[in-house]
């Protein structure tokens, strides 16, 4: 019986080979054109060095240089951090930007539910340190030009027509011109602090550049290597002068021409602002302000008839209204971060499900339910009085700082609720609901007594920072 062949599908073409001659081959290629033969020439380095997001990071191999690396990268990402913190602050000082403001918290909390993983909540490190680096060095640079500008208007109070003030004014337009292209230099190279100072450190590093390279080098790296050749690889690696020298940077740019230096540094700040996706966190943080201000709206309004109204109904409506809070407050902060985790609005009300991820991690909830509570009362010092407008951001700070560990601890434990199947011991599960029970109670009566103390008496019960915006007063 003949074996079965495979027949080509109506989509392949069925192709036979068959040897041609010599000669054939001969005269086919004395019929074709020429072939151009184009050499691929190398791209500069220059044409890199603009580009920080492709560059490759070496890890160093050797521990002492891997310590120092370790020590740099934790440094900076604490830089990163703290920059987090104040432009969560500043953009909730920001009527628009509070918002935003929330809506990163809970995509932090979010995220940390979708993985697990306390470290993903800590979103764009990277990016908010270059952005600290910029604001900090560009303060900096301007601080000098502060202290002079005051010396040139004493001068001038002095003497206003005097040679003094004409040389202090003429000195002050000097340096705020060499200021000015100094921090321009400073981003175009990065913004990072060093690029702010390179005049400081250039020497330094130049200075080590020729002693370790021209003079102790040979004498020394010989020795380096026998002991360790993983420290001698990582010591002696020469960096380009484009990789880190401002002016060399500069001098890359302006080697590929004006036009392609500009469209570079363009397209470079529109990915970076367009990579923090702040209209996403506005609409985030809108959705999750209006869900939870769903659940807050019915108990608060009954607490506040409840402290309004004079007659015995009053104290009634009072009394439902809390005991009516007391249950949201058991469900609302992992509603939020189940919200941001499903990126549903209906996700908001799902308080069956939230119920069923309890049942896996009591404990894990209890504790966030904790934390989050907790963490909140100390803002209320801050509502005693009315903050200026132009300081906002300061108290806003201090909010940031306390919300944002409460909103981490509760999407892990809504991640850790999502990572498992099966419910826990009814131990663990009624245990962590009756001493919830205390929690929710105690919260309530501080903030049933804080409505004496706030600026805005029984209207300041709307002012749950702890599921709202992370501002003192709602509308600066």
């Amino acid at each position: 019986m003949p074996a079965t062949q495979s027949l080509p599908s109506p989509t392949e073409e069925l192709v036979l080979a068959e040897a041609v001659p010599e000669e054939a081959t001969t005269q086919l290629a004395a019929s074709q054109p020429p072939v151009r033969l184009l050499i691929a020439e190398a791209v500069g380095e220059p044409a890199l060095a603009a580009s920080c997001v492709n560059q490759k990071i070496t890890v160093p191999q050797s521990w002492p240089a891997y310590l120092w690396y370790t020590l740099c990268g934790t440094l900076e990402w604490l830089f990163g951090l703290a920059s987090l913190c104040a432009c969560l602050a500043v953009a909730a000082a920001i009527p628009i930007g509070q918002f935003v403001s929330l809506g990163y918290l809970l995509e932090a909390s979010g995220r940390v539910a979708r993985s697990g993983r306390l470290r993903d909540g800590f979103i764009d490190i990277d990016k908010f340190a270059r952005i600290g680096s910029l604001v900090a060095g560009t303060w900096l640079v301007l601080l000098p030009l502060r202290l002079l500008s005051d010396l040139a208007y004493s001068a001038y109070l002095i003497e206003p027509g005097g040679a003094s003030a004409r040389a202090w004014r003429f000195g002050l337009l000097v340096c705020t011109v060499l200021a000015v292209g100094h921090i321009l230099l400073a981003w175009y190279s990065g913004g990072r602090l060093r690029h702010f100072f390179w005049p400081l450190l250039a020497p330094f590093q130049f200075g080590l550049r020729l002693v370790f390279g021209k003079v102790v080098g040979p004498i020394v790296r010989p020795i380096v290597v026998a002991i360790s050749p993983k420290l001698a690889h990582d010591l002696y690696v020469e960096r380009p002068l484009s990789d880190w020298f401002p002016p060399a940077i500069l001098w890359a740019g302006l080697r590929r021409g004006i036009g392609p230096m500009y469209a570079e540094a363009r397209d470079a700040v529109w990915n970076f602002v367009v990579a923090l996706r702040a209209p996403y966190y506005f609409w985030l943080g809108l959705r999750g302000f209006a869900g939870a201000l769903a659940w807050l709206f019915l108990p608060v309004i009954m607490l506040i008839a409840g402290t309004t109204i004079p007659n015995g109904g009053g104290i009634v409506i009072g009394w439902l209204g809390a005991f009516l809070l007391a249950g949201v407050l058991l469900y609302l902060p992992f509603l939020q971060a189940h919200f941001a985790c499903q990126n549903r609005f209906t996700a908001m009300f799902e308080w069956r499900a939230v119920r069923d991820q309890f049942r896996r991690a009591p404990i894990a909830f209890w504790f966030a339910l904790l934390i989050t509570l907790l963490f909140a009362l100390p803002l209320y010092l801050l509502k005693i009085e009315a903050t200026p407008r132009e300081v906002t951001w300061l108290p806003a700070l201090v909010f940031v700082v306390f919300i944002y560990p409460a909103r981490l601890l509760t999407g892990w434990a809504v991640g850790r609720a999502m990572h498992r199947s099966n419910p826990r011991h009814f131990v663990f599960r009624w245990a962590a609901r009756l001493t919830a029970i205390p929690i929710v109670l105690g919260y309530l009566l501080i903030v049933f007594f804080t409505q004496y103390t706030s600026w805005y008496g029984p209207a300041s019960l709307f002012e749950q920072h702890a599921f709202l915006l992370p501002v003192p007063f709602l509308g600066l």
